[in-house]
């Protein structure tokens, strides 16, 4: 296995620009954005904004919900460029990528279990469903939620019957994903939706062998990292060859990157000090995600931008360190701080519930960059005005009334 070392600034600049961060909104368009980064991650939760949303947001040029829909379920214009699969988690990805999926598809089907092929008593609620869309065009399991009773559902919560089924019948491959409205989901069966999809359970399909999609899937899922630690079958499935191990400065434990991806980014030329006078030039920050790829990797975040981050939005109230939903704020190739999110749409506002930055950071010579981004937000989530509700560094304040004409709001 070939070994490299490099300092951590080289580190940091091969992850921003692996991530299409180095400039804002770099991509022409959300396919080129899901073909870098391999897959983009969504959720449901619309805090200030969905997950997807903000991990495209900086990404793509004049980025809008819409763009990732019409990239998903086509429009009258454009045919759809990606599919919905959980990979792990639910998550965008190419339809190219399709075939290496199926046959975990058609498994599923093979025993019934709770997330396995139907259970007996389900069989019938799976049939009125196919003819209700055979009928009706697109539905979404809420028509006829009520139906056919409820149940425990896999996450351990009270689900519709009708619910868990459609959501079998999609991982086995018998529906698609029409549209969505909300996030929520209105199903038709996959000949309808995407048929160059369901083409691809046919019987005469010639489908990726399985030891080819184990390989081509360990791959995607690594390249999506960019830097990683890998595990055992990674390295059985893909081969040492395929891995080269790299020693960075102040490390004592090695990471890893797939081969095809090298040779290492030049660190960036801005530094790795923020306060300077020539990051006023910044353009401005970048607010990620909570689940933003170039942050997804919490023990990489503190090795290599030294930068402690948790999503704390499933830890009870009492025990949050920084908030609910926190976007981590880049700025250069620095990971400077965090600001924790509202939209309150009774009142048309984007909340900043608190804003903090890390040691070292001069706030007024990084205020007029996170304002922008701030800005930039509010505009994107198309509310009117944002308000300073908690914790926020005075020259960041200042800047924010100068940008965005408001005031402090009162607790």
């Amino acid at each position: 296995m070939q070994t490299i070392r490099i300092p951590k600034e080289a580190a940091r600049a091969f992850l921003i620009r692996a991530f299409a961060l180095e400039s804002w909104q770099s991509l022409s368009d959300t396919e080129a954005a899901i073909q870098q980064l391999e897959f983009v991650q969504e959720d449901s939760i619309p805090i200030c904004g969905r997950m997807h949303d903000l991990i495209l947001w900086p990404r793509v040029k004049n980025y809008t919900p819409k763009k990732l829909a019409d990239t998903l379920y086509g429009s009258e214009s454009s045919s759809a460029s990606a599919f919905e699969i959980h990979f792990p988690n639910l998550a965008a990805l190419p339809r190219a990528d399709y075939p290496y999926f199926v046959r975990r598809k058609k498994a599923r089907t093979q025993t019934p279990g709770r997330w396995q092929g139907l259970l007996p008593e389900e069989e019938p609620v799976a049939e009125a469903f196919l003819a209700a869309l055979d009928t009706h065009g697109p539905l979404s399991t809420r028509r006829h939620g009520n139906d056919f009773g409820h149940m425990l559902s896999g996450w351990g919560t009270r689900s519709t019957v009708i619910s868990q089924v459609a959501e079998k019948l999609w991982l086995h491959g018998k529906l698609g994903i029409a549209h969505r409205k909300n996030f929520e989901r209105y199903f038709d069966r996959l000949e309808r939706v995407a048929p160059e999809l369901a083409q691809w359970h046919t019987d005469n399909a010639t489908l990726p062998d399985p030891e080819e999609a184990a390989r081509y899937l360990a791959r995607k899922r690594l390249k999506a990292k960019a830097l990683f630690r890998p595990r055992r079958d990674d390295l059985a499935t893909l081969g040492e060859s395929a891995f080269c191990k790299v020693e960075i400065d102040g490390l004592t434990k090695p990471w890893y990157t797939l081969k095809e991806l090298t040779p290492f980014a030049e660190p960036h030329p801005e530094g790795t000090r923020v306060g300077r006078s020539e990051e006023r030039a910044e353009p401005g920050g970048r607010l990620l995600a909570p689940l933003d790829p170039l942050i997804y990797d919490r023990q990489r975040n503190r090795e290599i931008f030294d930068f402690d981050y948790t999503w704390e939005v499933y830890v009870p109230a009492a025990k949050r360190k920084w908030g609910y939903y926190v976007l981590p704020i880049l700025l250069g190739d620095r990971l400077i701080g965090r600001v924790d999110l509202k939209r309150e749409t009774k009142t048309d506002t984007l909340q900043l519930l608190s804003l903090s930055l890390e040691d070292g950071v001069d706030a007024q010579m990084v205020a007029e960059a996170i304002a922008l981004r701030l800005k930039n937000l509010a505009s994107f989530l198309e509310v009117s005005q944002v308000a300073v509700m908690g914790t926020c560094p005075a020259p960041i304040c200042k800047s924010l009334a100068s940008w965005l004409d408001i005031g402090r709001a009162k607790r």
